[in-house]
């Protein structure tokens, strides 16, 4: 087994065999770029996502639905068919989350989950990027792993759930965290904030707190949006944090709808100055943008998502169309949404 900084046990994770096996897998067995016809592709995908099969395998059910599988090589023949150049791939929820409560299976998972994306990035460096997981709510570890991830293994930025074992980000005890990543010396961090399953803490155990019978990503992930930007205000981790920007899934979830209102009772936090963008991630269009837009949200802070391979099967053609045919959008626009404003985003 490889050696690994920082003395993180990897044996504790009993599939730890199988994911080394599937690193050098990748880095073993190259799919030529050249077997997809990519050569005039332009658009850049924010929001898709990876799935190991042994983590597909630890986690069967994401959002109340059957995750998805996953492949490099149709991950790269779905972005032929789209003209994508390249993308921006994250580890979806629960990530490190996958063992609520135990700190050493969470840190071991986010460290294999960071070294597997890496090998992917390395083996196909101009057809991917990643964010790092981080083992929140486990502070310390996870300044450890995103040192380690964006220093070491290049990482592009870090993924944030929403709540981390129901915890909200604007939490006090994350503070350090935030802080640790605003002090780096670089002219920009990147968050890309994606939406978890919402949870209590009842009589120390962790618990579901979906609301309704119906899947959770279906319905509960926007209002998860909604409240951790909520928190994020209120806790003035926006504000005080300057050098950070944000990528939020699904356009901003159900926060922009009550963002007026919300911002009435605290009108001295307002953080519109700091750097926000919006990826257009699934079934999202056109009336959410239109409304983002209605407030004040330039174009130049939207981005494109595909959420692949999480969206339903039908929505990707359909979203990306969506884009490409929107009225309100100029010619620009539309092409800033399709790679430029994500050049600007990670400084690319």
């Amino acid at each position: 087994m490889p050696s690994i900084p920082d003395h993180i046990d990897l044996t504790v994770l009993p599939f730890i065999s199988t994911a080394f096996a599937s690193i050098e897998a990748i880095q073993s067995s190259v799919i030529a770029a050249n077997n997809t016809n990519n050569a005039s592709a332009t658009r850049i995908d924010t929001h898709v996502h990876l799935v190991p099969d042994w983590y597909r395998a630890l986690v069967p059910v994401t959002g109340g639905n059957p995750t998805p599988e996953w492949d490099v090589q149709s991950h790269l023949q779905f972005m032929a068919d789209n003209g994508i150049r390249h993308s921006f791939a994250s580890v979806s929820s629960p990530g490190s989350g996958a063992y609520p409560g135990d700190e050493t299976k969470s840190v071991a998972l986010a460290r294999i989950l960071n070294e597997w994306s890496a090998a992917l990035v390395k083996t196909y460096p101009d057809r991917f990027s990643f964010f790092a997981v981080v083992p929140l709510p486990y502070v310390q570890a996870a300044i450890t792993e995103v040192d380690y991830a964006l220093s070491h293994l290049g990482a592009a930025g870090v993924i944030c759930l929403t709540n981390h074992e129901g915890f909200y980000l604007g939490n006090p005890t994350f503070t350090p965290f935030f802080d640790f990543l605003n002090s780096r010396n670089s002219s920009r961090e990147v968050i890309f904030v994606h939406p978890n399953e919402p949870h209590l803490h009842q009589n120390h155990t962790l618990t579901s707190a979906n609301p309704t019978p119906y899947p959770p990503g279906a319905i509960e992930f926007y209002f998860e949006t909604a409240r951790t930007f909520m928190d994020l205000t209120v806790s003035q981790t926006l504000v005080n944090f300057t050098k950070l920007r944000y990528a939020v899934a699904h356009v901003g979830g159900s926060f922009p709808s009550v963002i007026d209102r919300f911002m009435r009772n605290y009108p001295a936090l307002d953080a519109s100055s700091t750097e926000i963008y919006k990826s257009r991630a699934g079934p999202t269009y056109n009336h959410q943008v239109q409304g983002l837009l209605a407030y004040g949200v330039p174009a130049s802070q939207l981005i494109f998502g595909s959420d692949w391979p999480y969206g339903p099967p039908l929505s990707y053609l359909d979203s990306l169309a969506a884009v490409v045919d929107a009225p309100f959008l100029s010619p620009e626009e539309r092409e800033g949404i399709l790679g430029g404003n994500a050049g600007v985003l990670f400084g690319a």
